[in-house]
């Protein structure tokens, strides 16, 4: 049956303004039939449910999510989900048992055996995790994908937080997790400092692509505390807090990063676009400028700054 999303999409996003709650659910059920692989469209229809107080069909609204993630492989964004419901019910050993899984995919079996005690604190008796975490502490035999861990306990985040508006996203520099060789510590235990790092960094792109900020945040800062890591993470709290609107945030987190030792120019003709950006929805015109000015100092073919000083130059007092 052929319907009109972006009818419903609309009548939907009425009723939420109007606090009629129960009526734009009803909408996004019928999107959801519509279109059952969407996940935009569960996930805001799980969002509608926890608003509503709906807690278990907000859940098996979030599940339904965190299996279409995993059935792409989309490991981490599955796991950001599941955390998600944790947070919501802590004591769901579902979703302990599908990150466990997941990590271990990941070869990440650290955090996969935390996962697994968790849910032996719930239930001492659970079968296949006691049969996991004898797996786990078993000697194996080396695998090219097995890499040293440590042992973090599971980062929950406290509650669902809420929704904000995004505003224009500053350019991201880091959409992936690639990380300047150059940058990388040689010291002992960095590697697998570095595979802890990344994974909260996976995670944290995953909230912020679902526009969960705060999640993403938190992920961002644990994530930060690799050398390797920290012009990626900084920039990405710059860009998160952007999205929150929190401007003054985002400038000291572009600040912070400008001061990483032994940047190449091209990354820092980008870092300082962005500094740029925040400047000027800060509404500070000629810091925003000067700032623009500098980017083409490092990179004279920028033309994205090029535009901006000529149509920020007539506002400068």
């Amino acid at each position: 049956m052929s319907i009109d999303k972006e009818n419903i999409l609309d009548t939907a996003q009425k009723f939420v303004l109007k606090g009629q709650l129960k009526k734009a659910i009803v909408e996004y059920l019928r999107l959801v039939e519509a279109d059952p692989q969407d996940k935009r469209l569960h996930l805001k229809l799980g969002d509608l449910y926890l608003k509503n107080g709906e807690e278990d069909k907000a859940i098996q609204a979030y599940l339904k999510v965190a299996n279409l993630y995993g059935e792409e492989d989309l490991n981490f964004r599955a796991i950001s989900i599941y955390k998600k419901i944790l947070s919501i019910n802590p004591k769901f050993t579902e979703a302990f048992h599908k990150i466990a899984i997941l990590y271990l995919k990941e070869g990440l079996a650290g955090n996969a055996k935390n996962y697994y005690q968790s849910i032996l604190q719930i239930n001492p008796r659970d079968s296949e995790a006691l049969k996991a975490l004898r797996n786990i502490e078993s000697p194996q035999p080396a695998k090219e994908r097995t890499i040293p861990s440590p042992a973090v306990a599971p980062s929950l985040p406290s509650r669902y937080p809420p929704e904000k508006k995004p505003v224009p996203e500053a350019a991201d520099l880091a959409s992936s997790p690639a990380v300047d060789p150059s940058m990388v510590s040689s010291e002992p235990g960095a590697s697998a400092m570095d595979k802890d790092s990344e994974t909260h960094y996976h995670l944290g792109i995953a909230y912020k692509e679902m526009e969960l900020f705060d999640y993403a945040i938190s992920e961002f800062e644990l994530a930060s505390s690799a050398p390797s890591m920290k012009f990626d993470c900084y920039i990405m709290l710059g860009n998160c807090y952007m999205e929150k609107g929190d401007y003054n945030k985002s400038i000291e987190y572009y600040r912070i990063c400008s001061k990483i030792p032994g940047l190449p120019k091209e990354k820092m003709a980008r870092l300082h676009f962005n500094l740029g950006l925040a400047y000027e929805a800060s509404g500070m015109v000629s810091a925003a400028i000067d700032t623009f000015n500098l980017v083409l100092k490092l990179d004279h073919s920028f033309s994205e700054a090029k535009e901006k000083i000529g149509k920020l130059q007539p506002l400068r007092k």
